[in-house]
C-alpha cells in the first residue's frame, strides 16, 4: 500500500492542511545568549616623594601625561567652590580637563560677590548677589588664581590636571594612582608653592601590574 504524505491524506479527507508540518518542529527563539565585552586590565603607579629641604606644608600634585594621546575617561562631576565670609571654599582644589565648576554666592547676608581668574585662562565672570551662581567648564591643563574684585583679600586656587590620573602627596611623601590603562606616560608633579624644581619623568604602566618610582624634587 503507498503511504501519501499527512497533507495529502488531510486534503483527500476534506481536511484543512494548516495544521500539517513538514519536517521537525519550529523552536522558540529564546533570548539570545549574552554577549561578554572584554574589559581591559588596568595598571597602576605608586611610589614617594624625596625632597632636597623640609617638605611644605601645601599639596603637591603628582600626575601623569599619556604620550601621544589623551586619556578617554568620563569627566567628574562638577565641584561646588562656595563664596562665604570672603573667603573661597575650598581654597584650593584640584580639577580634571573638561571637567565644570559652580561658583556659588553662599552669603546668608545682602553680599555681592565676583570672581576672576589669572593663569592658564584669565576670565571675568561678573557680579552676582546671594543665592546666585556661575557655572563654568575648564578646558586646559593648569594652574588658575581665584579672586574676588569686591574683596581684596580673597583668594583661591584651581590645578586643572590634564586626566584623572592624578594624586595628592600624603604627608610622608608617598602616593598611588590606580585604574591607569596600559601605555607610556610622563609623570610630572605640581605645587601649590613651589620651593623645587618640578620634576617630569618616564614611566610605563602594564595591565594587572603597579609600577613603582621614586620622584626628587630638588632645588
Amino acid at each position: 500500500m503507498r503511504l501519501l504524505p499527512a497533507s495529502l491524506t488531510l486534503a483527500a479527507a476534506g481536511l484543512s492542511t494548516a495544521a500539517a508540518v513538514w519536517g521537525p518542529l519550529p523552536r522558540h527563539a529564546g533570548p539570545p545568549p549574552p554577549v561578554l565585552h572584554e574589559i581591559a586590565e588596568t595598571g597602576s603607579v605608586s611610589g614617594r616623594v624625596t625632597f632636597a629641604a623640609t617638605r611644605p606644608r601645601q599639596p603637591i600634585i603628582i600626575y601623569l601625561e599619556r604620550q601621544g594621546g589623551e586619556l578617554d575617561a568620563p569627566r567628574p562631576a562638577a565641584l561646588v567652590i562656595r563664596q562665604k565670609g570672603a573667603s573661597f571654599t575650598p581654597s584650593f582644589a584640584v580639577l580634571v580637563a573638561g571637567q565644570e565648576v559652580v561658583f556659588e554666592n553662599d552669603e546668608d547676608r545682602d553680599i555681592d560677590h565676583n570672581v576672576y581668574t589669572l593663569g592658564s585662562e584669565e576670565r571675568d565672570f561678573g557680579i552676582f548677589s546671594p543665592g546666585k551662581s556661575v557655572r563654568h567648564t575648564f578646558s586646559e591643563p593648569g594652574e588658575f588664581s581665584l579672586y574676588c574684585s569686591i574683596h581684596k583679600l580673597m583668594d583661591g586656587k584651581l590645578f586643572v590636571a590634564p586626566s584623572r590620573a592624578w594624586s595628592e602627596v600624603a604627608q610622608d611623601g608617598t602616593f598611588a594612582i590606580r585604574d591607569i590603562p596600559p601605555g607610556s606616560y610622563t609623570l610630572k608633579t605640581y605645587q601649590k608653592a613651589r620651593r623645587f624644581r618640578d620634576a617630569a619623568q618616564p614611566v610605563a604602566v602594564s595591565a594587572g601590574k603597579e609600577s613603582t618610582v621614586t620622584v626628587e624634587l630638588a632645588r
